[in-house]
C-alpha cells in the first residue's frame, strides 16, 4: 500500500496577523468610511447657520449640530490615536 501524503498551504484571508493589527485595520477602514460623512455634516450645518436667517431656535439648533459634529469627528480620529497610545503601553510593559 502506498503512501499519499498531500502538503496543502491555506493562506490566511484576513491580512493581519495578530489581533492588534485586525483592530487597527478595522479602525482604519472605520476612520476612511466615518471621515466623508464628517465632511458632509460639517457642510449641512453651515446649510443650517445660513439658512437660519437670524432666527435664534434655528441658530441654536445648527450650534448643536456643529458641536455634536465636532465631537463626533474627534472620536472618530482620536479612535486610532488612542488605540496606537495603549499598543504601545502593553508593548513597554511586556
Amino acid at each position: 500500500m502506498n503512501n499519499l501524503y498531500v502538503l496543502a498551504e491555506f493562506e490566511n484571508p484576513i491580512r493581519p496577523g495578530t489581533l492588534q493589527q485586525l483592530l487597527l485595520s478595522i479602525l482604519d477602514i472605520a476612520v476612511y468610511i466615518l471621515f466623508p460623512i464628517v465632511v458632509l455634516m460639517i457642510v449641512y450645518t453651515g446649510y443650517l447657520f445660513v439658512s437660519a436667517q437670524g432666527n435664534p431656535t434655528k441658530i441654536e439648533t445648527a450650534r448643536k449640530a456643529l458641536i455634536w459634529t465636532v465631537i463626533g469627528a474627534l472620536i472618530i480620529l482620536g479612535a486610532r490615536a488612542l488605540a496606537l497610545g495603549i499598543q504601545a503601553t502593553v508593548r513597554a510593559i511586556m
